[in-house]
């Protein structure tokens, strides 16, 4: 019996306790309506979230009625939330079920923090767990990936994955629970749907008892994540080493782990480096240093004798503006600016992270920002001018460090690589009246 396995589930895997709130997401569909009406059953704390993804025009908003009126019907604390899918696709340039599920997963998690609810959670069931297995196959994956779809993920909770489908049609029939169906699913239009429609039906004929397989299968996948992941977690403190806001890991180190592709995989899968970048990182090590590879949240660079993974975010395109009469700035970095007197004791301080101008040769207001193709300066003790470029490479550079420097601009004069060294024609010298310190903390 459906609701009897549920509580089973339920406890077995420690999904939540009956004094817990979960914020169920119902579509409206067999399967969503089915754990609604479980929890409901089962007396549990419970509100519904349904989204509308705008993708089937008037389906979609009678899917959202159906939800609405059932849940208003019912007493059922209800939240709704419209999306425009397709162009948040468009924007981030990926894919519309990659959409969905950002759009979807990102308001859930809202909705818990914001409500008070302490899980919220989807209809997945057994059979969506082999599709999944058989998707990421496709793709190609890791253990993680084959293993499929977890019962708890954080603050979200999978109560039907111990059921098959043939379960939950079982169940919605013998309690007449109300449902819509989505015209999509008899679609081959997605790679699910083909594997659902063709694939299941196929192996279901060769073996019926094809599941109890699966499900053994899974488990022992998911007893080898675990032990991959303990000795991986180890590996990371060997390897990895923080350093400001990126992450070292030395190249020499990682050349004496046998099979190295698939360390590289378990190491750098947080990331979201694609398998065919994996595949490319070792042969890049005995090249030229500074190869970069991206994912779409990270940037990773070969550099000498390590690989440096910085997020893409971290680098900021701005132009900070500083003023005259200011006396400190906390973003992006922290500056503190004086103005000093000249005087017959005052003596320059050798630290790099001082800069002391002459405070009349500048032209306000100053700016901060990153440098850019072209740039030059007048380095402090060579003639002549430099670029900024070349400065960076006699300065053995990397990557990474070129994208967190700061350039100190007046007018369009570099006066100071932040941190580094200033420009020769604005130092201080014996007619120097005011004294523009900035201490870089």
């Amino acid at each position: 019996m459906l609701k009897n396995g549920f509580l089973e589930f339920i406890k077995s895997q420690k999904l939540f306790s009956k004094t817990e709130k979960t914020l169920l997401t119902v579509s409206g569909g067999m399967d969503s309506m089915v754990m609604l009406d479980l929890f409901a059953n089962c007396n549990m704390v419970f509100g519904v979230a349904h989204c509308n993804f705008n993708l089937r025009g008037t389906e979609s908003d009678r899917d959202s009625q159906f939800v609405r009126d059932y849940a208003h019907n019912n007493g059922i604390q209800y939240f709704e939330k419209s999306f425009e899918t397709k162009e948040f696709a468009a924007k981030n340039k990926c894919s519309i079920q990659e959409a969905a599920r950002f759009l979807r997963y990102h308001w859930f998690e809202e909705l818990c923090k914001d409500e008070g609810f302490h899980y919220y959670a989807t209809a997945h069931h057994f059979d969506d767990q082999i599709e999944t297995f058989f998707i990421n196959l496709f793709r190609g994956t890791g253990v993680s990936g084959l293993r499929g779809i977890l019962p708890k993920n954080g603050k979200c909770i999978r109560p039907l994955l111990f059921a098959t489908r043939g379960d939950v049609e079982e169940y919605a029939s013998k309690h007449n629970v109300p449902f819509r169906e989505d015209s999509s699913n008899a679609s081959d239009n997605y790679l699910r749907n083909r594997i659902r429609h063709h694939i299941l039906p196929a192996l279901a004929s060769v073996k019926p008892d094809y599941k109890n397989g699966f499900n053994k299968t899974l488990q022992l996948l998911s007893g080898t994540e675990e032990f991959i992941d303990g000795e991986i977690g180890k590996l990371k403190k060997h390897l990895f080493r923080n350093e400001d806001d990126h992450i070292l890991i030395a190249i020499e180190k990682l050349k004496k782990l046998p099979q190295i592709e698939f360390y590289l995989f378990e190491l750098l899968k947080p990331y979201g480096f694609s398998e065919d970048t994996l595949r490319k990182i070792p042969t890049a090590f005995n090249k030229t240093p500074g190869k970069v590879f991206f994912s779409k949240t990270h940037q990773l660079l070969i550099d000498r004798d390590n690989i440096i993974i910085s997020k893409i975010e971290a680098f900021s395109p701005e132009v900070f503006w500083i003023e005259p009469g200011q006396i400190e700035i906390d973003s992006p970095i922290k500056l503190v600016f004086e103005n000093i007197t000249t005087n017959k004791n005052f003596v320059i301080d050798p630290d790099k992270n001082f800069a002391h101008l002459d405070f009349e040769k500048l032209e306000f207001p100053l700016q901060l920002r990153k440098w850019e193709k072209g740039d030059y300066f007048h380095p402090l003790g060579m003639k002549g001018r430099k670029k900024v470029s070349d400065y960076f490479i006699d300065q053995k550079y990397s990557l990474i460090d070129k994208q967190k420097a700061w350039l100190l601009v007046s007018g369009n004069s570099i006066v100071w690589i932040v941190g580094q060294r200033i420009d020769g024609r604005y130092k201080i010298d014996h007619q120097t009246k005011i004294i523009y310190r900035i201490s870089l903390k």
